[in-house]
């Protein structure tokens, strides 16, 4: 093998090994952004999902609601959009691998994020539903001092949680109430006489609850919330023994709940 053949073989070799490398370099890095995504697709998502969202709502703005983090993994990127004009338009638009934009999908109906969330008023049922809670958590305070409540779970950490829309047979349904729940309007307290609605409350006791007790909290509630104007189809209570146990299972055991009652059936 002449010098000159040997040269070129030498360079062959060297061209593939920078090729091979090169390309397991690329390897690598689609591998990274793909697990990990990357700061400019990240930005291209939150270009994408604003027009997008500007094309389903023509005359309104978006932003990138930056409370929400950009998600992205293998090349599919989240980003929830906030409109300028209207609080309760905000819902989650996805892109995948940097042109294919449009919503993620949501529910048992696999509706679009926007559909489910905006058109279907949960958002604003939701919303309706804390400013309820802190109107009746306001009243029972006020009226029913003697009660001690624990923090509920929802409502923004209110005393008291109100869910709109809502049925012993199908829960929460907002999507049926859409004429009743008009975008971005303030709670009022005559929606609660078109829209069934339930009340969670937990009350600290500082005995065994009994089911008298529960009978007269109940009783108490109603008779305060519509004396208030407020009118709640279900309550679903449960009175909680203040007091230290050594065993958990005998204070869940001392923990009494209502379980759903119908407001009509309350003496």
């Amino acid at each position: 093998m002449t010098k000159t053949k040997r040269t070129r073989k030498t360079k062959t070799l060297r061209n593939l090994a920078w090729t091979a490398a090169l390309l397991l370099i690329l390897a690598l890095l689609l591998a990274f952004d793909a697990l990990n995504g990357d700061p400019l697709s990240q930005r291209w998502a939150v270009h994408r999902a604003i027009r997008y969202a500007e094309k389903l709502y023509p005359g309104q703005t978006f932003h990138w609601d930056e409370r929400t983090a950009v998600d992205g993994q293998f090349f599919h990127y989240v980003v929830y959009v906030q409109s300028d004009q209207s609080g309760d338009t905000n819902f989650a638009v996805q892109t995948r691998f940097w042109l294919l934009t449009d919503d993620e999908i949501r529910g048992m109906e696999f509706e679009p994020d926007h559909v489910f969330y905006v058109e279907n008023r949960w958002h604003t049922a939701y919303r309706m539903g804390a400013e309820a809670s802190q109107q009746a958590a306001a009243c029972l305070t006020a009226q029913a001092p003697e009660l001690h409540f624990a923090s509920s779970y929802g409502a923004q950490r209110n005393i008291v949680d109100i869910n709109l829309c809502y049925t012993e047979q199908d829960g929460v349904t907002p999507a049926d109430y859409v004429d009743d729940l008009p975008l971005d309007a303030a709670f009022d307290k005559t929606l609660l006489q078109k829209v069934p609605s339930r009340l969670c409350a937990q009350i600290l006791w500082d005995r065994k609850p009994t089911e008298a007790d529960i009978q007269q909290v109940l009783h108490t509630l109603k008779a305060v919330l519509e004396a208030n104007d407020l009118p709640i189809t279900y309550y679903d209570i449960a009175l909680v023994p203040n007091a230290d146990y050594a065993d958990h299972s005998a204070f869940l055991a001392d923990v009494l709940e209502s379980g759903l009652m119908p407001a009509n059936e309350i003496a």
